[in-house]
């Protein structure tokens, strides 16, 4: 069974996380903090951050997706502002799950390359800044952010695992808003919201 993960990663407490998802009017589950990053999943979501999830923070607030088969996305968000996105496909099958519309999917597979969409804002500085403030290196953050399909599939653990480490998100494999009813051993700590 291939991964799918999609989740939302605050900078703050998970009070804060809870308090988001209420504002939002969304229904989800919050994971215990890791004293820096609270992950949270909400019901519904479509592999893109949420209108009324994002509307609503106050925070600083990742959005991560990994579909192992397809691609990866990140999304930053400082309050409703997005500052920080990178999308990464490299499958065509099942790429409406990603919700782009035809203009982007033309720009990711006109050349038969991997690309991404026209709305990418990538500001490596931004990346580098939350990973430095997590007490990691962040020498290496460009190749990370490789499109090259060689290349990705020759690294050791996929590059958004690899980027979450490094912003120091604890919970990111193997997490969506269907997980936590899949595998209560895994997630016990969970509070439904």
């Amino acid at each position: 069974m291939s991964e799918f993960s999609q989740s939302y990663h605050l900078l703050g407490s998970k009070e804060k996380a809870i308090e988001l998802i209420n504002h939002a009017g969304e229904q989800g589950f919050v994971f215990e903090d890791d004293s820096r990053w609270t992950t949270f999943v909400i019901l519904g979501d479509e592999f893109r951050p949420s209108d009324s999830i994002v509307e609503s923070n106050k925070d600083l607030l990742v959005h991560y997706v990994y579909a192992e088969d397809h691609g990866w996305s990140l999304s930053i968000f400082r309050q409703s502002t997005l500052i920080f996105k990178f999308d990464c496909s490299w499958d065509e099958t099942d790429i409406e799950d990603f919700d782009f519309d035809e203009e982007e999917l033309i720009e990711m597979f006109g050349d038969g390359e991997v690309s991404a969409p026209s709305d990418e804002i990538f500001d490596l500085d931004v990346i580098k800044k939350l990973v430095e403030e997590a007490g990691n290196d962040s020498s290496d953050l460009e190749v990370l952010f490789t499109k090259d399909p060689e290349v990705i599939f020759a690294m050791e653990s996929p590059c958004a695992y690899q980027i979450a480490e490094k912003l120091g998100i604890l919970n990111y494999a193997w997490i969506s808003a269907d997980s936590p009813e899949m595998d209560d051993g895994f997630y016990k700590n969970v509070i439904k919201v």
